[in-house]
């Protein structure tokens, strides 16, 4: 059977004893979007990035646009996403600002509203002012788990001044402040951005009752449900724990980012209910953030939480 997983993949889907599971499902990884997904693409509104800045810290970010932002080719090898920072949001925050030709991205393009999902991960061969092309090394579809149903819809600007602003403002910090702890601790969703330690990257989503990520003196502590066994997202953290974390205010149009440290705890207790019954953890150390407006206005109506949610 084809294996497609990493050294840090292979690692802990041995420790959690799901090797046989990831390996069936793995075979739907693919070096090309699948053919099902070709117009799911050009759907699309938004997507989320992950990506490693210069100094090699991670970052996860959401980036809207309108549909048919997002394309591929004939071959479905090569991605394609036009990017409209009209606010020069992305110039200013990573991990876009500094991105370069070769270097690794994650994407995940989440339809919030049918909780459909697809997985593509490659490097960027040609980054330009407003278009970037990246080469695909890996691409799947993943399972609609813990996913809340949200429909977008368009803001409607109350001036001209309102819909098209010539700059917007960028917030950063170190230490969490109150406002953000209430924030990410009364959040139902976010994405994380992982990657391994040769550099290639992912982005995952992680939902949950509002609360599921857990604050104490500074550090976040986050439930590892039972997902699809072939743990992306923590096999990086196994042989790189670095991780970078976005949160979106769906009522407010901005987004929090965050990069920083991770530390696994997979033997917590198998009997422990706020995981769905795995026992695992893992916990995140900001050491920066960033909160900024969406490059697009959009705003979403809640339709209903995931089933799955513990």
């Amino acid at each position: 059977m084809r294996d497609p997983f990493h050294d840090g993949e292979r690692a802990i889907q041995e420790q959690t004893g799901e090797r046989d599971i990831a390996l069936i499902n793995g075979q739907m990884i693919a070096d090309r979007i699948p053919a099902a997904a070709k117009v799911f693409l050009t759907q699309q509104r938004y997507c989320l990035l992950g990506g490693a800045a210069a100094d090699g810290d991670l970052w996860a970010l959401l980036v809207c646009g309108e549909p048919g932002f997002a394309r591929t080719d004939e071959a479905r090898q090569t991605l394609h996403l036009r990017i409209d920072d009209r606010l020069g949001v992305f110039a200013r925050t990573p991990p876009l600002a500094m991105l370069r030709e070769g270097d690794p991205l994650g994407l995940l393009f989440i339809e919030l509203a049918t909780r459909r999902r697809l997985r593509v991960n490659g490097r960027c061969s040609h980054p330009g002012a407003d278009e970037w092309v990246i080469a695909i090394d890996q691409a799947n579809p993943l399972c609609p788990k813990y996913i809340q149903r949200r429909q977008p819809v368009e803001r409607v600007a109350a001036s001209a001044s309102d819909a098209a602003p010539a700059d917007a403002t960028i917030d950063s910090g170190q230490a969490l402040t109150e406002a953000l702890v209430e924030w990410i601790t009364t959040a139902d969703t976010f994405f994380v951005a992982s990657a391994h330690s040769d550099g290639s990257a992912d982005v995952s989503h992680r939902g949950g009752r509002p609360g599921f990520v857990r604050h104490q003196a500074g550090v976040l502590r986050i439930p590892d449900y039972p997902g699809n066994s072939m743990f992306n997202t923590l096999g990086n953290f196994a042989v790189n724990p670095r991780a970078g974390l976005s949160f979106i205010d769906f009522d407010g149009n901005r987004q929090l980012q965050m990069t920083g440290d991770v530390r696994l705890d997979l033997a917590a207790g198998a009997a422990d209910p706020d995981t769905g019954g795995t026992g695992r953890w893992w916990e995140f150390r900001p050491r920066q953030w960033f909160v900024s407006p969406l490059n697009l206005p959009l705003a979403w109506t809640f339709v209903d939480a995931s089933p799955f949610n513990p």
